[in-house]
């Protein structure tokens, strides 16, 4: 069994440079610092849905002045990388490549935060049955895969969350989160294993779908906190490592490994 890299780092991370970002990239580097965090990994929110609070808020030439000073402050204390958590729906990919065209990141991480245009995360009703949201969803996710756009797909089944307790998300879309999975492992696209925790305090993915990327050949991993603050900077990541770990993967590679 492979040792896991213990240094540690987070990869999810959000300042005042997204939407809901509550700590600046210089508070955040400072805590990261403090925390003995070897790298941290900015990827700020951007949003292509018109009617997201986040749609047209970050600015790309202000993020990155405030990486490469955060960059020349922290030098020798910490390594910064420079990314994006882009919303992906497939309507969207076109506008996303010419968004993509003139800008440099480190790295990219597709996210789902809708369903028909539906926010997941800002109190909408879902006026849809939950296995059409189920399949829906991981059908997009399965979509991101595929674009070749990210580096990283975040929070994999972050849908968990919105649905009524009871509905197993592995039996409803089995078939399309075996075919998310493959096509993850086909073209290189790391699983991230996200430690904000919601109320049933597992991780995103859930165990049982990390058991499932594993069977399918998955290796390729990232680690992320999710963080909006500097309160919950690496909060977690030391458990997902652990988790990871317990379930005896034939090889790890980590982002920027």
């Amino acid at each position: 069994m492979p040792v896991i890299s213990w240094r540690l780092m987070d990869y999810h991370v959000h300042s005042t440079q997204s939407v809901d970002g509550r700590s600046s990239v210089d508070e955040i580097c400072s805590r990261a610092v403090e925390l003995k965090l070897e790298e941290i990994g900015f990827c700020e929110h951007v949003d292509f849905e018109p009617d997201d609070p986040g749609f047209g808020f970050f600015d790309y030439r202000r993020y990155s002045e405030a990486i490469d000073r955060a960059r020349a402050r922290y030098a020798d204390r910490l390594t910064i990388r420079k990314g994006a958590e882009i919303d992906y729906s497939w309507e969207y990919e076109n506008q996303i490549r010419t968004w993509l065209e003139d800008k440099d990141f480190d790295f990219l991480v597709g996210s789902i935060h809708y369903v028909d245009h539906i926010a997941l995360d800002l109190g909408e009703e879902i006026d849809i049955p939950p296995r059409a949201v189920v399949r829906k969803y991981y059908t997009k996710v399965s979509q991101a895969a595929e674009s070749r756009l990210f580096n990283v797909i975040g929070h994999f089944d972050f849908i968990r969350s919105y649905i009524p307790s009871g509905y197993d998300l592995a039996l409803i879309a089995s078939d399309i989160i075996d075919r998310a999975f493959e096509r993850m492992v086909s073209n290189g696209v790391h699983l991230e294993i996200n430690s904000r925790r919601k109320l049933d305090r597992k991780p995103f993915p859930s165990r049982r779908l990390i058991l499932q990327y594993l069977d399918k050949g998955g290796e390729l991993f990232s680690f992320g906190s999710d963080a909006h603050s500097t309160r919950s900077l690496g909060v977690g990541i030391r458990q997902s490592m652990d988790l990871l770990h317990s379930l005896r993967p034939k090889a790890v590679h980590l982002l920027f490994d």
